[in-house]
């Protein structure tokens, strides 16, 4: 029998329990990022837009780099899964 996952994630770590025929294994991933980053200004609407270059755009690619690399160890994780039931700490999205 192929795992059987189940997955909580946010941006910061993700938990992994598999079941298999073997028993259980529970996997903890923890990303290396801070926090979600803020554009500088009083207010996300009213933050100029950053020019190439600046220090948010260098800050902003360190932090896409960072959960990239996080996200490719979640999928490593449970790419020969059977199921995967996620949860999270939000809402999910829709359109």
């Amino acid at each position: 029998m192929k795992a059987r996952v189940g997955l909580w994630i946010d941006h910061r770590k993700a938990t992994i329990v598999a079941v298999t025929d073997k028993g259980e294994e529970i996997k903890l991933l923890i990303s290396k990022t801070e926090k979600q980053l803020r554009r500088s200004g009083d207010s996300p609407l009213k933050a100029p837009m950053n020019p190439p270059g600046s220090a948010d755009d260098s800050r902003q690619r360190a932090l896409t780099g960072h959960l990239n690399i996080y996200y490719d160890a979640v999928i490593a994780s449970i790419r020969d899964a059977e199921f995967i039931l996620i949860f999270g700490p939000g809402e999910p999205k829709t359109n």
